[in-house]
């Protein structure tokens, strides 16, 4: 059972499709031998499941059940696992999600050592562990663009556009307002740390930096999605995957992110 492991749910950016994912130990599933009971059309529709795997004599699994059409449970098919449907327990939520995009799959079977140990679902991205290891993401993201900025702008000028702004905004006041206090306490900072993400690609924007980073103006307009992406793993009620953000948004959105991050970190000086 040392695949276990691999299913922990641990705080830590190193997330795999096993975390997200659930181990055949723990899975909703069908003995082989239950079967002539016809009860497992029962159980995918009483937990909704599109997916219902076969455990063999052998305890292994090389088949599942499956609905024809999307949460329709009066017809189901009996389907051998092929390699397409599986995907190692261990590779990145990075990896996965690419993989749920590309392939337009709805699900994959996890594997360790080629034995089926696990399914991951599409659905599984909505968990809490998809979501710490995309706003770890953005927050990699923000501490890049914070030091790019600085790097570019004195942060006396970086003050004075904030003052300006704070004449008519009453959140950029805010900031200044928290700025100063830990300034008068002797507790060193800048004042990149107290922006959000969209206040940097304001900056960038109106000092011209994006095409330092090698954008062009419709390319860079383009990343103003992320910060769509970070509002939504900032507040843990709201879905990764939804119909105004499907699977292939995500990915795009990511790229994007990686795409920026690369960027940053490779400035010739």
């Amino acid at each position: 059972m040392i695949e276990e492991l691999y299913y922990h749910d641990a705080i830590s950016p190193n997330f795999t499709a096993a975390t997200v994912g659930v181990s055949k130990y723990k899975w909703i599933a069908v003995e082989e031998v239950d079967i002539d009971k016809n009860e497992y059309q029962q159980r995918m529709q009483e937990n909704k499941f599109n997916v219902l795997p076969i455990v063999a004599s052998d305890e292994n699994t090389y088949e599942y059940f499956r609905t024809v059409s999307y949460n329709d449970y009066s017809t189901v098919t009996r389907k051998k696992i092929e390699y397409a449907d599986t995907i190692p327990l261990d590779i990145s939520i990075k990896e996965l999600i690419f993989k749920f995009s590309f392939t337009k799959r709805t699900f994959f079977f996890l594997t360790l050592n080629g034995k089926v140990s696990g399914l991951v679902s599409l659905s599984n991205l909505n968990s809490r562990s998809a979501q710490i290891y995309i706003f770890s993401l953005i927050c990699e993201l923000e501490r890049a663009l914070g030091e790019y900025i600085l790097k570019e702008i004195p942060e006396g000028q970086i003050l004075e556009y904030i003052k300006q702004k704070a004449v008519e905004n009453e959140q950029f006041q805010d900031i200044l307002d928290v700025y100063k206090e830990l300034k008068e306490q002797d507790l060193e900072d800048n004042i990149t740390e107290h922006l959000y993400l969209r206040n940097f690609f304001e900056i960038i924007t109106k000092y011209g930096l994006s095409e330092k980073l090698g954008y062009g103006s419709k390319d860079w307009k383009s990343l103003y999605s992320i910060n769509e992406l970070r509002n939504r793993v900032a507040h843990p009620t709201r879905s990764l995957i939804s119909e105004d953000q499907p699977i292939d948004k995500l990915q795009s959105r990511l790229e994007r992110v990686d795409d920026l991050l690369f960027r940053l970190k490779h400035q010739q000086d």
